[in-house]
């Protein structure tokens, strides 16, 4: 590991065999303090010391060792200019000190507080009060945000500021100056620490309206517009667990409840769920719209503290000419997901009646050009890039009515087994049970069709497939839930066998429900297989070709 001093000083000042300060060590010819020692030498531990490997010329000591007539040794020191034999070289360093690590400072007592102030600032932004002198990155050419740059916002009051994702800094205690980045997807997870009665509606950092009531600015010019922070879902959980979807239109805040000892509609954060920012920028790097989802639950003084998560993420705004990514071309690839969407209003081809045939051409074309539009949308593609069919990924203690299930993409060619367990109390209504275990197989947007190859166009509608439903349901009992559900894609090799391309020609869904009366306790699987179906290959046999030669009428004379 090179040293600044190594990039700065000559070639011949360097000496890595120089182990010992102000001593001499054997055999190092290279070694300042062995002016004297030289002479007894038996050889040179280092005979080549190049200056900084990573350039393309490079400066090189030679270090040659010889004898005398009289016994005593003697070396010879060269430096030379040597050209780097590997291609991935520097031609020229305008900044020295990029080429090697600066030594860190080592902490003390006297310096800690500097670099405590330095490091924390760097990395979590400026303390409150300093918010002001905060600024973003130098480069002013473009309008819109730049990766990496700071997000400026501003409050009901006008007062400017910069977009805030809480993060635990030295601790896990939150800090809630951490700056949220441009571009950069961000997951932060804290401990919240304060005390339920005498903070419950003063923390502002339990507040709804902290994380909800402020505008982001769209760029970093001058004509920036503002753009209000919209809420996408609130979720209210109370202290069993049990959440609910409730109205974003409604105003919360934290409340007391004293003889309990409850502080209830406080920004909480637990299992999968959390606060999290859905960012929207176009192609000019300007932020056109921004998402907020929030779980507001009950906090009991014997809890505390709380565990909250932050979670922001960047989404480009979708454009009319933004192509969607192929799953194949044209057949699937193994291990990527599924091409998915929704089906449009489908247009009713015209009957044919007893009219004249004239007639009939003009009416069928008038009613087709009426259905134009239709006939060129077939199908609504989700542009979503990890896949729209999803299926429940498996964990520990994962409840499929508490929160939000994890979920990962189906992907083509890859069977996968996992479930969820559910608890269900004695005045359960059954109908809700059991549609919101249906939504947790799922998941919240299923689509209607899949696409038969990987690169099926959304306007070719007879290039999809719809999902077909197969349901099993109870006859004895009243009450039906769902305890497994099955995805079954068919698929078959389509074109030669040299180069046999993947086509799905059937997906089929299976829900099994309950046939006895179920426990407390009860547990659903979600299945996905993939199954060939492809026709035995058969072999051909090419006809033999035949000779269709005519000889002239003398070929064979005079013998004929």
């Amino acid at each position: 590991m090179p040293s600044p001093a190594r990039c700065s000083a000559p070639v011949s000042a360097l000496c890595p065999c120089d182990a010992q300060p102000a001593r001499c060590d054997v055999d190092c010819c290279c070694d300042a303090d062995c002016s004297q020692e030289r002479a007894l030498f038996s050889r040179c531990s280092l005979h080549k010391v190049i200056g900084e490997t990573k350039l393309c010329s490079q400066d090189t000591a030679l270090y040659s060792f010889s004898m005398t007539p009289s016994g005593l040794a003697q070396v010879q020191t060269a430096v030379l200019r040597e050209v780097n034999p590997d291609v991935l070289c520097i031609r020229s360093a305008n900044y020295e000190q990029g080429l090697s690590f600066v030594t860190p400072t080592i902490p003390t007592e006297r310096n800690f507080d500097e670099l405590f102030s330095h490091f924390v600032g760097f990395f979590f932004g400026a303390s409150d009060g300093q918010s002001s002198t905060l600024q973003t990155s130098p480069q002013e050419n473009s309008p819109g945000y730049q990766y990496g740059d700071i997000i400026l916002t501003e409050d009901g009051a006008g007062r400017r500021d910069f977009f805030r994702l809480p993060g635990s800094g030295v601790t896990a205690n939150c800090f809630d100056s951490n700056p949220a980045a441009f571009l950069k997807d961000q997951t932060s997870r804290c401990v919240r620490s304060f005390v339920l009665v005498q903070d419950c509606t003063a923390l502002e950092a339990l507040d709804f309206r902290t994380y909800s009531s402020f505008r982001v600015f769209s760029g970093k010019g001058k004509e920036a517009t503002l753009v209000p922070v919209e809420l996408d879902t609130v979720t209210l959980q109370s202290l069993e667990g049990t959440r609910t979807l409730a109205d974003v239109t409604s105003a919360y805040q934290p409340v007391l409840l004293e003889p309990a000892e409850v502080c209830s509609q406080v920004v909480l954060q637990v299992s999968f769920d959390k606060v999290k920012y859905t960012v929207r920028y176009g192609a000019a790097g300007k932020i056109v719209g921004v998402l907020a989802s929030l779980v507001l639950g009950a906090v009991h003084t014997a809890t505390l503290p709380i565990q909250q998560l932050f979670q922001i993420v960047f989404v480009q705004e979708a454009r009319s000419d933004t192509l969607l990514p192929f799953r194949g071309n044209p057949g699937y690839v193994v291990g990527l997901p599924l091409v998915a969407g929704w089906r449009t209003a489908e247009y009713p081809f015209p009957k044919i009646t007893n009219q004249g045939f004239m007639e009939q051409l003009a009416m069928m074309t008038q009613q087709l050009n009426r259905n134009l539009d239709h006939c060129i949308k077939g199908v609504v593609r989700s542009g979503d890039p990890d896949g729209t069919i999803t299926t429940l990924h498996s964990s520990a203690a994962q409840d499929c009515l508490l929160g939000s299930p994890q979920r990962m993409a189906v992907l083509f060619g890859k069977d996968v087994v996992s479930g969820c367990t559910f608890r269900l109390d004695d005045g359960a209504n059954c109908s809700l049970v059991s549609e919101a275990l249906l939504r947790s197989v799922k998941g919240q947007s299923f689509p209607d069709y899949v696409a038969s190859f990987g690169n099926s166009l959304p306007q070719n509608p007879m290039d999809w497939v719809p999902i077909e439903n197969q349901t099993t349901l109870t006859s004895t009992l009243g009450c039906s839930i769902p305890l497994s559900y099955h995805l079954e894609v068919r698929w078959t090799k389509y074109g030669t066998l040299v180069n046999a391309q993947a086509q799905i020609v059937s997906v089929m869904e299976k829900i099994q429900t309950n046939t006895s009366i179920l426990s407390s306790v009860s547990s659903i699987t979600s299945s996905v297989s993939f199954i060939d179906v492809s026709a035995g290959a058969s072999p051909g046999v090419r006809v033999p070709p035949t000779i269709d030669a005519k000889l002239p009428y003398d070929f064979f004379f005079p013998f004929v």
